[in-house]
């Protein structure tokens, strides 16, 4: 029955159009994070159904054993040393797992309300956290010893954090304002940068930390100058909120995930209308989207329990 199930969704999305590469299927809840190990060969997911899974990007098959948060995991990140998995959620602990056995490497405590979002340093030393107690700690990837923070001064929950490339900044965002904080001192670099209209809920830093690319609920994606605080070219529209962006490790793509039950592909250099990969049977309201490190194809987890990989070049 599953064989013939198979094949007759492949059979409709051929005929419909826009087919994901691949659908992955084991959660039993809303999946609010995705993230790949740094050689692309797997996708690592968390679940409100308190699940942390492996996935093989080949074929779609689960990967060693299932990893148990304390409750909704809400943040999945992924060492660029290819060694760690951090986790974090609604138990408000911070987890390191080891990539390969999935066995539970070291716990940290400190935030009082949900953790929501989770970085690595570039060089997989440190992982930040950010937390609905509107705070943001830096830790030790492998001893848990609380590094810098918590840095203060955001008015909402902390619902994105990202590492600069050189490691030395990090960019924050709540439902308001994007901050960028020296990584070490626990300080702003740059007064908050504020332009959109509604809720941000995602932001990405460029590989050569010259801009950040933040969504919105205003239904608008936006690139800001880091040093000048001033936003790059127009805003980038959607036909629905914005949750998710992502810049490919190459630097030439960034894509964006939403309301509107699209990812959308944008390309960096030219900023022109973007490719649109829309799959006719996904009904949630929600798209969060990471791409493959070779920049080649962005995964996409929606709350209606699936996982889908597309190929950045035709949207197949």
């Amino acid at each position: 029955m599953s064989r013939l199930y198979d094949t007759a969704r492949n059979a409709y999305w051929s005929v419909r159009g826009a087919r994901p590469r691949l659908v992955l299927h084991g959660h039993t809840g809303f999946i609010q994070s995705v993230a790949f190990l740094p050689d692309g060969k797997q996708v690592i997911s968390g679940s409100e159904d308190g699940s942390i899974r492996a996935w093989r990007v080949e074929d779609g098959e689960e990967v060693g054993t299932v990893m148990m948060g304390g409750g909704w995991v809400m943040a999945v990140a992924a060492s660029s040393d290819g060694r760690w998995i951090a986790t974090g959620g609604k138990d408000r602990i911070v987890t390191i797992w080891n990539a390969t056995t999935h066995e539970k490497v070291v716990e940290m405590e400190g935030h009082t309300s949900s953790v929501e979002s989770l970085a690595f340093s570039p060089d997989s030393a440190r992982v930040a956290s950010g937390s609905s107690d509107r705070t943001v700690i830096v830790w030790s990837t492998t001893t848990g010893e609380r590094l810098a923070g918590p840095l203060k001064g955001h008015f909402w929950e902390v619902v994105c954090v990202q590492f600069s490339p050189g490691g030395d900044r990090i960019a924050t965002c709540d439902y308001r304002d994007l901050h960028i904080w020296h990584s070490h001192i626990s300080e702003l670099i740059i007064p908050p940068i504020r332009g959109h209209t509604s809720i941000i809920f995602s932001i990405a830093v460029s590989h050569d930390g010259q801009f950040v690319t933040s969504g919105s609920w205003d239904c608008t994606t936006r690139l800001w100058d880091t040093a000048t605080r001033q936003q790059i070219g127009p805003a980038l529209q959607h036909d629905n909120t914005v949750q998710s962006v992502a810049i490919s490790s190459d630097g030439r793509h960034l894509a964006s995930g939403g309301g509107d039950k699209k990812v959308r592909i944008w390309s960096l250099q030219r900023i022109v209308p973007p490719s649109v990969l829309k799959s006719t049977l996904t009904t949630s309201n929600d798209a969060f989207v990471a791409f493959l490190p070779d920049g080649k194809q962005v995964i996409s987890g929606s709350n209606e329990r699936t996982i889908r990989a597309w190929r950045v070049e035709d949207g197949d």
